[in-house]
């Protein structure tokens, strides 16, 4: 859904090979990132067409990066969603409308940093991220989540990670470098 091309085109700026499919194939990759921009419905449909596959890889340790739609996939379930549409599972929570009156959230801002994490290693406390969006994780399993940001006071997480599961509520392809070290980080996490 949405964002395949730039995010393909940052991808290839780490020194990746990506290959944007429509089905997941059984082997000849190292890691997965399920973009996303759009209707949680939507890209429920297609992700919903892949969770076999998904879900074993998951279970096999390959990386599986989610971003910004791809992470709220992550999760149990959205209220932006119909009823039945289960997300994936990996993370624990739900995703809700952020409480807050000027929605989307669009355009840069920090995020406050928790030491541990994979993806954001070598960046700054505080650097700036680009964000497009509504719905962000809530009711989140706290040892999960790495980042956090606000909109209008409201304070949410940006970064999970769990064992070989990422994600991103912001946009990294869209992040200029600090973007780029993210998405390097989870290429290098790949290759081990």
């Amino acid at each position: 859904m949405g964002n395949l091309a730039s995010i393909s085109s940052s991808l290839k700026k780490t020194g990746a090979s990506p290959i944007i499919v429509s089905e997941i194939p059984d082997e000849g990759f190292d890691g997965l990132v399920i973009p996303g921009v759009g209707s949680y419905s939507q890209a429920f449909k297609k992700v919903d067409e892949e969770r076999s596959s998904i879900s074993r890889l998951a279970k096999e340790g390959c990386p599986i990066l989610g971003v910004c739609l791809g992470l709220q996939l992550m999760f149990n379930w959205s209220e932006e969603g119909n009823p039945g549409e289960e997300g994936l599972g990996f993370f624990k929570g739900v995703v809700k409308k952020l409480p807050v009156k000027r929605l989307p959230h669009i355009g840069w801002n920090s995020i406050e940093l928790r030491k541990g994490s994979i993806l954001l290693d070598g960046l700054e406390n505080n650097c700036m991220m680009y964000f497009v969006h509504s719905y962000a994780p809530t009711d989140y399993d706290v040892n999960e989540a790495f980042a956090f940001t606000s909109c209008s006071g409201y304070r949410f997480p940006v970064v999970f990670e769990k064992r070989n599961i990422f994600g991103t509520q912001f946009h990294p392809e869209k992040s200029w470098l600090p973007g780029l070290r993210i998405l390097e980080n989870f290429i290098n996490y790949c290759r081990r």
